[in-house]
């Protein structure tokens, strides 16, 4: 079994910690990097993410897959790559945070975790994040994007308040913005001039690729 084939079997079945064993082991051994490893987990979310579009799996099951990737790299590859002085290749930076009044986060989780097996940074600010603390993270890193999500009815116009704010501090135009969540639609980010939505993690990878001119 190759070492790709071994490692979807592991992300597919959620074993995380055989995965995280597995990993070091390759990282301790040479016969791997970090990076590559990055490179093969971002190939197998594609993946996973294509059986879901096509209804091969459910909820669930991305979710999973999805939670044991984002620790493999929160607690093993990232390390690594920053004590090897590795060079990690960024597609983009992104901020996401559900906005104020608004404590869901599965959703934005799960979309933090793809973005980030496709090789973007993403600064996940939680949940309840202001418009301060959105434009703050996305000022002190030099972002990209910044994503909002809302489950809330109620707390939808919190995402139009970041958009504001930004046109207030005369910021916007250098930020892509792009929502999502449960309530909201393509009317209601075009209603609110953000520059994108979508409906799921695996539609927000494609978004935000069109945003950045990142080809395929």
């Amino acid at each position: 079994m190759s070492i790709k084939d071994k490692i979807k079997k592991f992300v597919v079945e959620w074993e995380t910690e055989d995965l995280k064993e597995y990993c070091q082991t390759l990282l301790k051994s040479n016969e791997a990097t970090a990076s590559g490893l990055l490179k093969i987990i971002g190939d197998i979310m594609k993946f996973v993410g294509d059986q879901f579009e096509e209804e091969e799996i459910f909820l669930p099951e991305l979710i999973g897959s999805a939670e044991t990737v984002k620790a493999v790299i929160d607690e093993i590859l990232d390390p690594a790559i920053r004590a090897s002085g590795e060079e990690k290749k960024s597609m983009g930076k992104i901020v996401i945070g559900t906005v104020e009044s608004d404590v869901h986060s599965i959703g934005k989780d799960l979309v933090g975790s793809f973005l980030f097996s496709n090789g973007f940074e993403v600064y996940n600010l939680g949940v309840e994040v202001t418009a301060d603390q959105f434009i703050s993270k996305a000022e002190e890193i030099g972002a990209d994007i910044i994503g909002l999500s809302s489950l809330l009815t109620m707390s939808m116009v919190f995402q139009k308040q970041v958009i504001e704010a930004l046109e207030k501090r005369g910021l916007r135009d250098k930020y892509k913005v792009i929502v999502g969540g449960s309530p909201t639609s393509d009317d209601w980010a075009e209603n609110i001039g953000a520059d994108g939505w979508a409906d799921d993690a695996i539609e927000t990878i494609a978004l935000v690729k069109k945003l950045l001119n990142i080809s395929e």
